[in-house]
């Protein structure tokens, strides 16, 4: 059985890091490492850490001043890992006991599939509104990652070192989807699976305060990985083309949504109906006629309902 290595990025999460350290040493296939990157921590990060690690010697810190951002310290705990399977888990997230092992059952089962992602329990703690994410792709995604983002959030995903070793790192030129752009460049050169139970807890928020530049580096995210992998895009024909562009906007306008700016929203839907017609973009510009909260309570009953399984192939 090969050796894995899981790196949590932190920054000044003293509070709730032990959880999801606990999380990883409740596993019950047993990690190799646990690799604790400090990004500029300010908060006694590394003095919890350090205690954490002398009653588990398989956890090491990496620490360092200023801070950069989450995927310069995977990066970190990526140029420290030993395993021949790399994981991820971000610090205000917790996994589930059977992650591991269910996931290594697969890369024992399948020496082809190179990358292993899992449903997750999304939990909306300010509402107390949960849903279950349901992966539905596997195989060769070279083509289907540019449509959708498969894999979801680092937390979900287990990887080969071989893989990573062809993709290289997360690229720190992205202000935003770094890991989906790293989901990418796995999808296209190996094949993927998925464990179809929820593995992880991803607590996550309806709260709308976020800043407008946020929205702003998505938007930036969205076309640079658009022009990066343009001629990757452009091997499946103009029609595929049209519709990744028509994506694009979507997903851009699905984002100002959640950061609450409506109108943004409603105008890059429009910007996608202009490109195709599609259903989303007519029920991107209908939600942005309600708070976001509403939108996500809406979703949630849907995908608890029968009809989840239809509207998600309407959505792809």
């Amino acid at each position: 059985m090969g050796k894995i290595s899981v790196i949590i990025p932190t920054h000044n999460r003293a509070d709730i890091l032990p959880r999801a350290i606990k999380s990883i040493q409740d596993q019950t296939r047993p990690v190799d490492e646990i690799i604790v990157v400090s990004d500029g921590s300010t908060d006694n990060t590394e003095e919890v850490v350090r205690k954490l690690a002398d009653k588990d010697s398989r956890i090491r810190l990496i620490a360092y001043h200023p801070g950069h951002n989450g995927n310069y310290a995977r990066n970190k705990g990526l140029e420290a890992a030993t395993g021949e399977f790399i994981a991820f888990l971000d610090d205000d997230d917790e996994w589930l006991p059977k992650k591991t092992e269910l996931q290594m059952r697969i890369f024992e089962r399948e020496p082809d599939v190179g990358l292993v992602y899992a449903s997750q329990n999304c939990i909306y703690s300010d509402t107390g509104i949960t849903y279950q994410t349901q992966p539905m792709y596997r195989g060769d995604l070279s083509k289907r990652i540019f449509i959708r983002g498969e894999m979801g959030t680092p937390s979900q995903v287990m990887v080969r070192r071989s893989v990573l070793d062809q993709t290289g790192p997360f690229d720190l030129e992205l202000g935003a989807l770094q890991d989906y752009d790293l989901w990418i460049r796995c999808c296209l050169v190996t094949k993927v699976d998925f464990v179809p139970e929820p593995c992880i807890n991803y607590y996550n928020s309806t709260s709308t305060n976020q800043v407008s530049a946020n929205t702003e580096k998505y938007i930036h995210a969205r076309l640079y990985i658009r022009e990066k992998y343009r001629n990757e895009i452009a091997k499946f024909g103009k029609e595929f083309e049209k519709k990744i562009d028509t994506l694009v906007e979507n997903r851009i306008a699905e984002r100002c949504l959640r950061n609450g700016q409506r109108k943004d929203a409603r105008s890059h839907a429009l910007k996608a109906w202009k490109i195709q017609h599609t259903k989303v973009s007519v029920m991107l510009v209908i939600a942005s006629l309600f708070p976001y909260a509403a939108v996500v309570k809406m979703r949630s009953m849907i995908k608890s309902r029968s009809l989840y399984w239809r509207i998600k192939k309407m959505w792809s």
